[in-house]
């Protein structure tokens, strides 16, 4: 049984008596939360969120009457706002799932790969020399001059390998949307 004496110790701030009330509650406390929420994390993080809590408004304590109701009211709180914060979270996950903007963000996405995928296929397909300036150039942000520098070519030459492999796979990716439009009307009129 706790006393007011030491209740009047805790809101004085001692710290020895503050653990003798830890110790003769935390397991209650945790018994009751575990029960209410089936968790062990869960019942865990909430007597210790409530010890903080009793910590932080330890100056209250010595002007209770009711230690029991007090404390477990503020339990039964903390586990109100728990399932209202996993209620919350459900319904703004459902509505991120039933956004159409979360879909369009989906379907952007899987375009992006696509076309990055398109590319880096297009990319392959060129001459040896061409794959190292459209690379060294668009993949790894070297300026003209230092390609020539690095390749031993000139930077004209550079800008016609950039001019050339631009074109090629431009060319490469407008087919490869051709095939795609075909295949997509070709299985619409199946």
């Amino acid at each position: 049984m706790i006393s007011h004496e030491l209740l009047r110790l805790v809101a004085a701030g001692d710290e020895r008596s503050f653990r003798v009330l830890f110790e003769e509650y935390k397991d209650r406390f945790y018994a009751v939360a575990l029960k209410m929420t089936a968790s062990d994390v869960i019942a865990e993080e909430m007597v210790q969120d409530i010890f903080i809590k009793i910590w932080q408004k330890r100056a209250e304590l010595a002007t209770i009457e009711h230690l029991d109701a007090y404390f477990f009211t503020t339990l039964y709180r903390q586990v109100y706002k728990y399932y209202k914060k996993l209620a919350l979270d459900r319904k703004l996950l459902k509505l991120i799932a039933e956004s159409p903007r979360f879909h369009n963000i989906t379907e952007e996405t899987l375009l992006l790969r696509e076309s990055e995928r398109l590319i880096n296929e297009a990319v392959t397909k060129l001459p040896q020399q061409q794959q190292k300036v459209f690379r060294l150039s668009r993949q790894d942000g070297f300026s003209r001059e230092q390609i020539a520098e690095q390749l031993h070519i000139s930077p004209n030459t550079v800008r016609n390998h950039l001019a050339d492999a631009t074109r090629f796979i431009r060319t490469y990716l407008d087919k490869a949307a051709l095939v795609y439009m075909l295949m997509i009307f070709n299985n619409i009129g199946k």
